[in-house]
Order: structure tokens, then sequence, then C-alpha cells
């Protein structure tokens, strides 16, 4: 195996645009593993879901649930490959680009909140309260430190999911997934080994 950090120019059209979403240059061991995993992922948790859902559960909350196990299956595997680790930890993409990543997810939580939570503004508050401090803790830890300090982090983020006030009903694995795409996925900075040539 070999290190490389630089990852290749991302290809025109339709597919350049899902290079710069899952990396350039991945292998195709890469991609089967992430569409093939991922939706593997993504029909366990409608599953999930669909066991404990109720009459009254809205087509808005079936849709919402759906889009997000896709966006949450595909995105922790994507996140943990070697393309997406040397494609978003390249030059140039730094602490702001990282940051503003994980914000983006803050439309998850609030949807989340909205659609499912007794205490929406409490549940949102807490969860993108701790994400976001997690999230800087993580940046701005030393990179020797930084694997370790986000496996705490983590752990801590994904205990929330056990506090009553933050408990979502049939929705309890979002938390514990955020974090092994965000927290450990997506800001980890790992070696990106490739296959020899």
């Amino acid at each position: 195996m070999r290190i490389d950090w630089e990852p290749p120019a991302p290809r025109d059209g339709l597919s350049g645009s899902w290079d710069k979403f899952v990396g350039p240059g991945a292998t195709n061991a890469e991609e089967v593993v992430q569409l093939g995993l991922g939706a593997v992922i993504a029909v366990a948790l409608v599953a999930l879901f669909w066991q404990g859902a109720t009459p009254d559960t809205t087509i808005w909350q079936w849709a919402f649930v759906v889009v997000l196990a896709l966006d949450i299956g595909g995105g922790i595997v994507t996140n943990a490959t070697s393309a997406a680790k040397r494609w978003y930890h390249r030059a140039g993409h730094g602490k702001r680009q990282h940051f503003l990543f994980i914000c983006a997810h803050m439309l998850h939580l609030g949807l989340a909140a909205w659609l499912f939570a007794d205490d929406p503004v409490a549940f949102f508050g807490i969860a993108a309260g701790a994400l976001v401090l997690g999230t800087l803790i993580i940046l701005f830890t030393p990179l020797y430190l930084q694997r370790p300090v986000a496996f705490g982090v983590a752990t801590l983020f994904i205990l929330l999911s056990f506090v009553p006030l933050l408990a979502l009903p049939n929705l309890n694995w979002l938390l514990p997934l955020l974090a092994l795409k965000l927290l450990l996925g997506h800001l980890v900075k790992e070696a990106p080994f490739q296959p020899e040539r």
C-alpha cells in the first residue's frame, strides 16, 4: 500500500459533480463499498423507522427519514474512504471548510427537532450546540491527538441520545450516526492509503 495525498482533478460533467461529492479518483472497490454498503445501511434505517411507525406518522416524517437514511447511510461509508480523506483534507481545504460542512448538517437536526422532538427548541439547541463544540474541539486539536480526542468527543455526543429530553421517538439512531459520519468520518485526518499500481 502507498499513501497519496494528491487527489486527481475531478472529471467533467455529471461525473465531476460526483467526484466533488465523494472525492475524485475513488477506486472501483471504494465506489462499490460506498454505494452498496451505504444502501444497506439506508434500508436498515428505514426499516427501523417503519418498525415503530404508527398511523399518526406523517408523510413529511416519512420523507425526511428516507432522505436522511440515504444521506447518513452513504455518508458514513463515503467519509471513511481514502478518496474522501484525500479530497476533504487536501491543501487549501482547512478548518473553515470543515466547519461549514458540519454546519450544513444543522438542517438535519433542525428538521428532526421540528418533526419529532417533544421540545424542538431544547433538542436543537443542545444537539446543535454540542455538535458545534465537538467540531471546534476536534479541529483545534493537534493532529497526533486528533483521532483519540475525536473518539472521546463522539462518545459524549452519542451519550446525548440517551438523555430523555433529546429522545426522538423511533429515530434514536440519529445522533450516534451523525457522530460517526461527521466527528469521526469527516473531521479526522487519516492517511489515504491507495492500492499499489
